[in-house]
């Protein structure tokens, strides 16, 4: 998970709705973003709070997470990816698992959903 580089997500939420809600401004709105990105790049996807934080689980098994914070959104967990994904989510990586997506540039949606499905592929996988 991210340091306190900007604020700490809230305590638990019992819903994902209710976890984005809490949030207000840009993180607010990137939040909604990665939720609707996640669910159209994997819609049977069942959504669901693991560690404070919004889980997303396929057949059973969780394969992505999200966070937000004040300066950025994260997503979780960013890990054994071909070359091709590698080099284009290094620009966003911040440690071996995360990728940050600052809110002082635009969100890379296509980016998102490539990493939406090649975790739950992978997850699905193993």
């Amino acid at each position: 998970m991210d340091s306190a580089v900007g604020s700490t997500p809230l305590p638990t939420a019992a819903t994902v709705a209710e976890y984005v809600e809490s949030f207000d401004g840009l993180t607010r709105e990137r939040l909604d973003e990665i939720r609707d990105l996640v669910l159209d790049a994997v819609p049977d996807a069942t959504e669901g709070i693991s560690y404070a934080i919004p889980a997303y689980r396929l057949a059973g098994k969780t394969f992505a997470y999200f966070a937000g914070w004040s300066a950025f959104v994260s997503l979780y967990p960013i890990t054994d990816l071909p070359a091709s994904l590698e080099s284009a989510v290094a620009p966003y990586r911040a440690g071996k698992g995360t990728a940050r997506f600052v809110h002082t540039e635009p969100l890379p949606r296509d980016l998102i959903e490539r990493l939406v499905r090649h975790m739950a592929d992978t997850r699905l996988a193993g």
